[in-house]
């Protein structure tokens, strides 16, 4: 390959010998038990050489060597930072690290950095996770570097890769029936998009938009949309929110967003629940310290970093080329940040 030309995949050197990318994955793993011609063989190594795929090649025979781990990116596409903020990111990544280690693997991690993704130092792996939102062009680089890809909370739009995500859209209508079902009918949405996806609406955000747009009681003036962060619900209320002209309830993205939003309402003289009553997504560990404790949408954010791991070793393992994507169900846990109305 020319320089400045792009990695060669696996998909690649299947084309080229005219092979499935299982069997080239196979061969280049050193997979004995792999029933094929050595005249097969031979065309897969010509190719993968040919297209300057030896460096990978060398890191495939490592994996025949006994006792040898694999080696996994993680890419949080995020800041250091947003995840010591954020318990929710914390989780994912305490149950990614935890099996990993069961699985006597061994992580690399990269984070977001001034808004970027530094990719450079992708190199002798066996698979990649990425964790959060990405761009389609993020998408399609990490796409190059490896065709052994799961996406934790975050689909491409391309469809072609294994995904593993909480079912918001779902979760989003529960919050807002049982909000109604409390007798809430002027029901306000507090949110965020990520700084470097703002284009693209979160599905929380389109999930209540649509929902309450069949339910017919959707009103734009009650939205309002920052980032995810505590920060961002408290100025979200402060700036926007008055006592005179107060949804009934708020649907929020997030606990952090709530607990800023909570400061912000007693800073106002508005009480939750008794004027407002607020229901928010993750059940972090703080959730139900807060005055008053939050209602919430527990995710089990640590088990989707489990699930990620155990997604990414079926990938390389298995002859499996049909993506797949798994829906991670949640919890209304009840608190007292909701109130009946009258």
């Amino acid at each position: 390959m020319e320089k400045g030309d792009r990695l060669a995949t696996l998909k690649d050197i299947a084309k080229k010998a005219g092979v499935s990318t299982a069997t080239v994955s196979r061969i280049l793993n050193g997979d004995d038990a792999i029933n094929v011609r050595s005249e097969t063989r031979r065309r897969v190594y010509e190719a993968a050489e040919e297209l300057e795929y030896t460096s990978l090649m060398r890191k495939y025979s490592k994996r025949a060597v006994k006792g040898t781990p694999l080696k996994i990116l993680v890419v949080h596409c995020y800041s250091e930072q947003n995840e010591i903020e954020d318990p929710y990111y914390l989780s994912i990544r305490f149950g990614l690290e935890h099996e990993a280690k069961d699985k006597g693997m061994e992580i690399v991690k990269i984070y977001r950095e001034n808004g970027q993704l530094n990719l450079e130092q992708i190199n002798d792996i066996d698979g990649i996770i990425a964790v959060g939102e990405l761009s389609d062009a993020e998408v399609n680089k990490l796409s190059q570097y490896h065709d052994k890809l799961v996406f934790l909370d975050h689909t491409p739009k391309s469809g072609a890769y294994d995904t593993i995500v909480v079912d918001l859209y779902h979760s989003i209508g529960e919050m807002i029936n049982f909000l109604r079902s409390n007798g809430h009918k002027i029901i306000g949405y507090i949110g965020g998009r990520d700084s470097y996806a703002i284009d693209d609406i979160d599905i929380r955000e389109r999930a209540f938009i649509e929902i309450m747009n069949q339910m017919k009681l959707l009103d734009t003036r009650f939205i309002n949309i920052g980032d995810f962060s505590i920060e961002s619900g408290y100025n979200l209320v402060k700036e926007h929110i008055i006592k005179e002209d107060l949804a009934d309830a708020y649907v929020i993205a997030n606990d952090s967003m709530a607990i800023g939003a909570l400061r912000a309402f007693a800073e106002k003289n508005i009480s939750v629940p008794k004027d407002v009553s607020i229901i928010s997504i993750n059940d972090i560990p703080t959730a139900k310290f807060t005055l008053p404790p939050l209602t919430t949408v527990k995710i089990h954010s640590e088990d989707m970093g489990r699930i990620a791991i155990r997604t990414l070793l079926d990938r390389i393992d298995s002859e499996r080329d049909v993506p797949i994507k798994v829906l991670v169900s949640t919890n209304l846990i009840v608190r007292d940040s909701v109130s009946k109305k009258k």
